[in-house]
């Protein structure tokens, strides 16, 4: 029974006391009891109405219909940044009080607000709004490993275990040779979340194709750029990985037979072969102009047929993330992955002052300057109320706040966690959330 007709049943039994008490049947306290639960009942309906109407107004994570488009004529959005400027578009974005969100399946910075930019004032002057662009490096080696997903927050893997003893010729009516396999040794790799921020002014947050161009340009690169660096310092700091080194005097042929000796060493002890090189700009431009004592190019002219770098028949990744003085030889597909539990997410709220920004387990609420979101409402506590995280899991706790929590307008138990689930409606006194 859905809670439509939970109401109607109440509002049935409700009439019903009502001729009872007429009768003289039943009290006028039983026709209070009844008249709370039709109230109560209301309150959630109108909480799931609500819900409702924001879910199809975020339809698809936010982005319109096909029937939308067709109607209103509009282009498919073909970006992150297109589609989370269409949840905007389509939940007034000027309404306090709200929280956006576009989810794209698949990481903080000066406190300064983003403002449409000074220098673009219109003089009776036609601007072009590209933006001429800082230098950006090809994000490049999360492309050298393997790709998988999960859901949790911890990663734990087996490694084979030793095996102890090793086969033997055995002559007929000699003991059999034993062996054992020690038990597999876990691992565990926790969870790294990347994220990022910017304040907008109303007026820049409403410059729908210079937001989305700024979402997909510079958020998402600055994301992308943060992933690569923290792979790279991730893969280097990891426990057995060989080292070597390069005399500072070698030549390019000593560093490109260094170079294959570091693709067998790897085959050698991981058994799987190389799979790639990653080293910085410079370093391949040393290799890359080498010539032999015939002053000839060891890697052909300039005027040679252009390909995908490559030395000893490995693909080189050329990227600044590797540092000028290290090369990185692997087997990278094939021993190790990129695991992401989720995508790329965009979230945006006008809902007050400190846009609910802090990553953390426990999350605090109120008016007191030490909460992590701070409400400017005098019906909130200093001291309202917590968010607090178990696992995949979140549960809001009040604070014995004065004016009390509500989840879906259900008053809370002081100190009694009450779990979230997406699209609840959470108040502090009168200040009204939906939990994302």
């Amino acid at each position: 029974m859905n809670l439509k007709e939970m109401l109607k049943e109440a509002i049935a039994e409700m009439t019903e006391v009502k001729k009872s008490v007429e009768k003289g049947v039943k009290t006028a306290d039983d026709l209070q009891t009844a008249i709370a639960k039709v109230k109560e009942l209301q309150e959630k309906v109108k909480a799931a109405d609500e819900a409702e109407e924001l879910m199809k107004g975020l339809n698809s994570n936010g982005a319109a219909t096909p029937a939308d488009r067709e109607e209103k004529g509009a282009q498919t959005p073909r970006t992150i940044g297109d589609n989370f400027v269409e949840v905007l578009k389509k939940n007034n974005a000027r309404k306090n009080g709200q929280k956006f969100r576009f989810y794209a399946p698949a990481f903080k910075a000066a406190t300064d607000i983003q403002t449409s930019p000074a220098a673009a004032v219109d003089f009776a002057t036609t601007f072009d709004r590209n933006v001429v662009t800082a230098p950006r490096i090809d994000l490049v080696i999360r492309d050298l490993f393997g790709a998988e997903t999960f859901s949790g927050s911890t990663l734990v893997y087996l490694v084979e275990g030793a095996m102890e003893g090793e086969p033997a010729e055995t002559e007929e009516g000699a003991e059999k040779a034993q062996v054992h396999f020690a038990d597999p040794v876990p691992k565990t790799v926790s969870l790294k979340k990347i994220t990022e921020y910017i304040k907008e002014s109303d007026e820049y947050i409403n410059d729908y194709p210079f937001l989305a161009s700024a979402i997909n340009g510079r958020l998402l690169y600055a994301l992308g750029l943060k992933e690569q660096n923290t792979l790279v310092t991730d893969l280097l700091a990891t426990s057995g990985i060989q080292t070597g080194s390069i005399a500072a005097s070698a030549t390019a042929t000593n560093i490109a037979d260094e170079i294959l000796k570091a693709a067998m060493d790897v085959q050698e002890q991981s058994g799987f072969p190389a799979t790639a090189i990653a080293m910085n700009p410079t370093m391949w431009y040393n290799l890359r102009v080498a010539k032999d004592g015939e002053n000839r190019y060891y890697g052909g002219g300039f005027f040679g047929p252009q390909s995908v770098p490559n030395l000893w028949g490995f693909p080189v990744c050329v990227t600044p993330s590797i540092a000028a003085s290290k090369i990185v030889v692997g087997a990278f597909k094939t021993c190790g992955s990129v695991v992401a539990r989720d995508g790329v997410s965009v979230e945006a709220t006008n809902s007050n002052e400190d846009d609910f920004i802090i990553n953390k387990d426990v999350f605090r609420i109120g008016t007191g300057k030490a909460n992590d979101a701070i409400i400017h409402a005098r019906t909130v506590s200093g001291n309202h109320a917590k968010i607090t995280k178990e696992g995949n899991d979140y549960y809001l706790t009040d604070s014995n706040s004065t004016n009390g929590s509500f989840l879906n307008s259900l008053p809370l138990v002081y100190r009694k966690p009450y779990k979230l689930k997406p699209m609840d409606v959470i108040r502090f006194a009168t200040e009204s959330y939906i939990f994302l």
